[in-house]
């Protein structure tokens, strides 16, 4: 881990933040706020503005910090535009790889400006899974413990690091479907909208429409979705 990133807690001692994360986000704030002045934003490590044009940007900076901390090449930038707290625009930048997730409300998704799509897989059988384990122990043992009916199914279950690009990779059709017990809005604003304008479905923990990323999020191609959840419950 190199010093100069300088890590410090947020809360909780497994939530951190570095210079890095408020470096990008004053980066990306000022941008947005020259250009859209009357724009309001929500980012994750300190931003919230209103504005007065209805619309909204939703951001975080650096998504996968702890990745990022110990040198994890795995992590990415995520920024939403919503309006009426429907995101019409997403992007997902992996900068190590030189990736870019984008998606516009009923036009698609698309990685480096060529379409993706989701994958074809019809039974969680042999399915690439995603799982995020979270910072705090307590919901990691709660996790561990919904496990196993996947644990028979699945060919292959992943824990990443970055729930932004875990979205984008079920949009890609990389991952056939993630799962968290817990996230917060900046994390889902842009990779949400990219595996739904991909062909898959985004909901919460029950199956039903995602108002509340804090209380839990799945993500699939469609196809598995309802069995996906039903292994989880």
């Amino acid at each position: 881990m190199s010093p100069d990133k300088q890590p410090a807690s947020k809360g909780h001692p497994n939530d951190r933040v570095t210079v890095y994360d408020r470096m990008a986000e004053k980066a990306i704030v000022e941008t947005i706020m020259t250009m859209h002045p009357n724009d309001g934003i929500l980012s994750e490590e300190s931003v919230q503005s209103a504005g007065t044009s209805g619309r909204r940007w939703i951001v975080d900076p650096l998504d996968g910090t702890n990745n990022f901390i110990s040198g994890i090449p795995h992590f990415a930038v995520s920024i939403a535009l919503a309006i009426e707290d429907q995101s019409v625009l997403g992007c997902v930048c992996d900068p190590i790889r030189g990736e870019i997730f984008t998606a516009i409300r009923s036009k698609g998704a698309y990685l480096n400006g060529l379409p993706i799509g989701v994958s074809h897989r019809q039974t969680l059988e042999g399915a690439v899974l995603g799982i995020g384990l979270s910072y705090d122990p307590a919901r990691r043992i709660r996790m561990i413990a919904r496990l196993q009916p996947l644990l028979a199914s699945a060919g292959v279950l992943r824990t990443l690091g970055s729930a932004a690009l875990d979205l984008a990779y079920v949009a890609a059709g990389r991952l056939d479907a993630v799962w968290y017990l817990a996230l917060s809005p900046w994390d889902v604003a842009a990779a949400m909208l990219l595996v739904e304008e991909a062909g898959g479905a985004v909901t919460g923990l029950q199956g039903t429409a995602l108002r509340d990323p804090e209380q839990g999020v799945a993500a699939s191609n469609g196809h598995i979705h309802d069995r996906f959840l039903h292994a989880l419950l």
